[in-house]
């Protein structure tokens, strides 16, 4: 397994010394990394696709970073924030573009959660033509191994349990309320209504037809990956595609996402125990329940979670034992100054 365990971390990029920070995500033992290219809010570059970020406006925060990482060796995947994205400008020229919860109401009026729950709708396809020209304008434009989906899903019709308890009106049990139910915009009542017979916003929150439900949405997310992972393809054939996806056991259910079926090179599992109130056991259950249907992962750890070296070293060698490809560290720069000692003598063990 030496030699061919990846270890990589997501990166925000935020206009920091570009070398220095990836010679020290290089002395942690970092082989790969994914820098935020388009973050929440647009992309950190001037595109010709989608408004910039306003806090990167007329300005490149990618091009330093991607040259220096190459420099040192590293590979690089672009981390592209995909269908969450809170833009004024873009709000306004795109309004129908955005989704809608079961009660009508557009997230662009009432985002769910946060204020930042602003997304588009995957069902739409200039959305996913957007969506594909973003991806080519990345390639296009930076020397990049691959491109890397995050937020290639609908709002979260149901949360992680620690997560419920911050929230006004979320329900602790499984239970889905309207209001953070989507997409019911025209176009998805409209194709459901052709496809099925009926209004999805008639379907009862129980039975087969209800499961149907689930199951189209999660196929519009689907479609749009297959979308823009082939149009990658067809251009950068040498490029890998993977994502950020939720744990497989929850993935469908929460978030509409059933990435076992997208047919990408790789997926990395965002396997944040605590958001879940699991112990880092746990994240050898959801490696090893992935790693055994064939599933292509690195898995994805939170190390802001860890509450001691052991911990941290016990979940790297959980991915290392599932028969994973790698682990995937969220994220640097890390948030305590211990973190860094840590992840780099758990890192040396692979």
């Amino acid at each position: 397994m030496r030699g061919s365990f990846r270890k990589a971390c997501w990166v925000h990029l935020q206009g920091r010394d570009a070398r220095s920070e990836v010679e020290r995500i290089a002395q942690l033992g970092f082989e790969e990394v994914l820098p935020n290219v388009v973050a929440v809010g647009g992309p950190l570059y001037p595109s010709r696709v989608r408004p910039q970020h306003q806090q990167a406006k007329g300005k490149d925060l990618v091009g330093e970073f991607v040259r220096e990482a190459k420099r040192r060796g590293l590979k690089v995947h672009a981390w592209i924030v995909s269908l969450c994205y809170p833009n004024p400008e873009f709000e306004r020229e795109h309004r129908d573009w955005y989704v809608v919860n079961r009660l009508g109401v557009s997230c662009v009026d009432e985002p769910p959660y946060v204020p930042y729950y602003k997304w588009l709708c995957p069902s739409r396809p200039e959305v996913r033509e957007n969506l594909a020209e973003l991806f080519l304008e990345v390639a296009d434009r930076y020397e990049v191994e691959g491109l890397h989906f995050d937020y290639i899903r609908l709002p979260d019709a149901l949360l992680p349990k620690v997560l419920r308890r911050k929230y006004p009106g979320v329900p602790l049990d499984d239970v889905v309320k309207p209001e953070f139910d989507y997409c019911y915009c025209k176009a998805c009542r409209e194709k459901f209504i052709e496809e099925e017979g009926v209004d999805s916003v008639e379907i009862p929150y129980v039975g087969d037809l209800y499961e149907k439900w689930i199951a189209w949405r999660a196929r519009q997310v689907t479609e749009t990956v297959k979308y823009v992972a082939s149009r990658v393809k067809r251009a950068y054939p040498g490029l890998e595609v993977s994502a950020a996806v939720f744990p497989l056991s929850v993935a469908l259910r929460y978030v509409f996402q059933d990435w076992p079926s997208w047919d990408l090179d790789l997926y990395h599992p965002m396997l944040y125990h605590e958001f879940y109130e699991k112990s880092v056991d746990w994240i050898g259950e959801e490696a090893r329940a992935s790693a055994s249907k064939g599933l292509p992962v690195s898995v994805g750890v939170l190390a802001d979670f860890m509450k001691s070296y052991g911990e941290m070293e016990r979940a790297v060698r959980y991915a290392l034992e599932s028969g994973a490809r790698g682990v995937t560290v969220f994220v640097y720069p890390l948030p305590r100054p211990e973190l860094e000692e840590w992840v780099a003598k758990a890192l040396a063990l692979t």
